[in-house]
């Protein structure tokens, strides 16, 4: 099950209706600028984390809240479209790839930064393809949301890590290899796993 239809995640969307929407509909923000709001605020992540990792959380915070707006606002206005769905689909591969270079700027006084960077990539290598194959399946006419890492989780696990970086000090290097490692594995498993469905649904 996808964390946007679990219970957690309609507390979280209830909230922001209840709390932002209001102001967003006198700010007159559409869907597609909250879109291009969230991809701004994405950049500035690598940033933040260079200051310090809470700053990168804090800007994953902002950028994941602005994200998950555009689709509350394009409800509330009645406006959903199917370009505002293709430029955010588009965007969040982008923003996708700036949160793991947050991660990545931390590895830059690491003596074995090429291997993070091999884990950095392979890492987006496999968020991409877990985003790919859901995409190219429903292209084909069939559905796709098996495995663990969809995109609402990936994002949680990198505002979590990020989080638990910026308050726990101590034993850093530790956490931010960990952190990695398992969510390198976690998205390879995905792909995996989407890949055993798709294959299942169309020859089985």
């Amino acid at each position: 099950m996808a964390l946007r239809n679990t219970i957690v995640a309609d507390f979280f969307y209830r909230i922001l209706e209840l709390t932002q929407i209001p102001r967003l509909r006198r700010s007159l923000l559409t869907p597609n600028q909250l879109t291009v709001l969230g991809l701004a605020l994405a950049v500035c992540v690598p940033f933040g984390f260079y200051a310090h990792p809470f700053w990168g959380f804090f800007f994953m915070v902002l950028s994941g809240c602005a994200d998950a707006m555009d689709g509350l606002v394009a409800k509330n206005q009645g406006t959903h479209s199917t370009f505002g769905a293709f430029l955010d689909s588009s965007l969040d591969r982008i923003s996708d790839f700036l949160y793991l270079m947050g991660f990545w700027v931390l590895f830059w006084k690491d003596t074995h930064l090429l291997f993070a960077s091999t884990l950095i990539f392979l890492s987006y290598l496999f968020t991409f393809m877990i985003s790919y194959t859901k995409a190219r399946v429903q292209s084909l006419g069939g559905s796709c949301e098996k495995g663990l890492m969809e995109r609402g989780v990936r994002t949680l696990y990198l505002i979590l890590w990020a989080l638990v970086l910026g308050i726990l000090a101590p034993g850093f290097n530790t956490l931010l290899w960990f952190g990695l490692i398992l969510f390198c594995a976690l998205t390879l498993i995905t792909v995996i796993q989407r890949i055993v469905h798709v294959r299942a649904q169309f020859t089985g």
